[in-house]
């Protein structure tokens, strides 16, 4: 504390006024997911702006979005990522990550719309065997047994060098499916 009579320290506030520090979270390098502050929950169509205009930064905040769990804010973020920025090399990403914001929201035809543009226009994505397994995941939810298990099938055979991960979740769809 301080002494009786002194004056208050308004510079050495600890954290507890998270205004008195703002000007921090609007420098580039902080991610709206790590800016120590805790996300706002709840808050529906409350948009957040990058740091800086380029594309990482818009693209992190959708990657921000879905972490949230705010799917509808992620899947807005990701189209105007593809809109604004239609040669970026993390579009096939974004397009995933739109796929995955739909998956999440149970909007499954959209979901493999999406995955299936991964797969066709982004093959050569870090995210096209993901999208693969996505793809196949919303064809079954669509109670397109014979179109998933083609999917599901593709995954070994175009992307041999996919994740253990991706491989035990083909393997397991699979038997879950019945292919």
């Amino acid at each position: 504390g301080r002494g009786a009579g002194e004056p208050l320290d308004l510079g050495n506030t600890g954290g507890r006024y998270p205004q008195a520090a703002a000007p921090q979270a609007a420098q580039p390098g902080y991610p709206p997911a790590q800016s120590g502050y805790p996300a706002q929950s709840g808050g529906a169509g409350v948009t957040t702006l990058p740091p800086s205009a380029s594309p990482r930064d818009e693209f992190d905040l959708g990657i921000g979005y879905m972490q949230r769990k705010d799917y509808a804010l992620a899947e807005q973020t990701m189209k105007n990522f593809s809109q604004k920025y239609p040669n970026d090399p993390l579009l096939g990403d974004a397009q995933y990550w739109l796929g995955e914001s739909y998956f999440q929201r149970q909007q499954y035809r959209d979901s493999a719309e999406a995955f299936l543009s991964v797969t066709t226009k982004y093959d050569k994505s870090a995210k096209a065997p993901d999208a693969l397994l996505r793809l196949g995941q919303s064809l079954a939810a669509l109670k397109e047994k014979e179109a998933a298990c083609a999917a599901f099938g593709e995954i070994g055979r175009k992307y041999p060098r996919a994740s253990a991960g991706v491989k035990a979740a083909v393997d397991r769809e699979q038997k879950r499916v019945k292919c």
